[in-house]
């Protein structure tokens, strides 16, 4: 912490030092305590003798890198790689809504390349508290990890597209959610997506289709239904594959606008973790183990879903922690010896030492 709160101050004073050496050389001033002066570089590369293109991507990398500076002082390294993905799809990608004005100091063409520099007044308080709105909660309830899998359809044939998922990752990820395409999965989202022909009549040349989204969020492994979403929007384009794709996408960014929400004030709200115990002797020894597991401070409520062959699952209603803190406070128990195998988001695998 002591390394950290050194490299903020050390970091501070640089953006300081930076901002006095070219005071005398802008009228850029800070307007108040929440705002901080940087200067920052960019760089666009020259194709096809396009000095124009490579001088506007070159002020927006020194944009993007004047936001970083100010990023770097409240964020730690860290953070700043888990979450690089985030920050720039919320924050670099749009400098405007946080650099009030900026100069530009220096620019020119080196090689391949075309070098801004400039002088920013960045807004540190709005930055600041965007910054605390990416602590985002998925992260308190295990980080679960989202896959997506929804079959699309046009005109009752199943299509090789993935517009409907491609939408949805992205609301997702914006929510602070782990998204994945491989086999491990927290969340389940699944379903179909079906477009069909609906008119090319009147519509100047135009042809319309209409998308039925029909969704399901379950647990994977429990199988427990989370939540389930269903809409039906239009789409119009010039060709009916552009159409058809077009209404997909229309039904599913109306879905997505509040379903990632919705998954996070349900798993809140039923915060229930599976827990596997094998090696146990029979219902007696089972009972006393449900009774220890009442009394953890984190666990609000304890059943027994099945029990067979020595092995039962419980499903616990968690009051407060993640299924890993919960992990470990069943390794501490003193009324039974527990060692944990496994563990994910959602479920916990272990057994009774004897």
């Amino acid at each position: 912490m002591k390394n950290y709160t050194a490299c903020v101050s050390f970091l501070a004073l640089c953006m300081a030092a930076f901002s006095g050496c070219a005071s005398s050389r802008t009228q850029i001033k800070a307007t108040s305590p929440n705002s901080e002066i940087v200067i920052a570089e960019g760089m666009g590369p020259v194709i096809n003798n396009d000095i124009q293109g490579a001088k506007s991507t070159s002020l927006h990398e020194a944009l993007k890198n004047a936001l970083g500076l100010v990023i770097g002082v409240y964020v730690s390294q860290e953070s700043l790689v888990a979450k690089a993905v985030l920050i720039d799809d919320n924050i670099t990608s749009q400098t405007e809504g946080y650099i009030e004005k900026y100069e530009v100091l220096k620019e020119s063409r080196d090689g391949d390349f075309y070098v801004t520099r400039i002088k920013a007044l960045v807004r540190r308080e709005d930055l600041s508290a965007k910054l605390k709105a990416l602590e985002l909660e998925p992260k308190k309830l295990g980080n679960p990890v989202v896959k997506f899998t929804i079959e699309e359809t046009i005109d009752g044939k199943i299509a090789a597209t993935t517009v409907a998922a491609s939408e949805l990752k992205k609301k997702f990820l914006g929510q602070g959610y782990t998204v994945s395409d491989g086999d491990a999965s927290d969340i389940l989202v699944e379903g179909k997506a079906e477009s069909t022909f609906n008119t090319d009549q009147g519509l100047g040349g135009l042809v319309s289709y209409r998308a039925v989204l029909d969704l399901r969020v379950i647990k994977t492994g429990s199988r427990d239904v989370i939540t389930t979403a269903t809409e039906t929007l239009g789409g119009v384009d010039v060709t009916r594959d552009a159409a058809a794709k077009k209404a997909i996408a229309n039904a599913s960014e109306k879905v997505s606008r509040d379903l990632p929400a919705t998954v996070l004030k349900l798993l809140k709200e039923r915060s229930v973790v599976q827990l596997t115990i094998s090696n146990v002797d029979d219902i007696n020894k089972l009972n006393d183990f449900v009774r220890s597991v009442r009394a953890l401070t984190e666990v609000r409520d304890c059943w027994t879903r099945n029990f067979s062959n020595g092995s039962a699952l419980l499903d616990m209603d968690v009051r407060k922690g993640t299924a890993l803190e919960i992990a470990k406070r069943l390794e501490q128990m003193t009324s039974a010896q527990v060692k944990v195998n496994k563990t994910d988001a959602y479920s916990i695998e272990a057994e009774l030492v004897k």
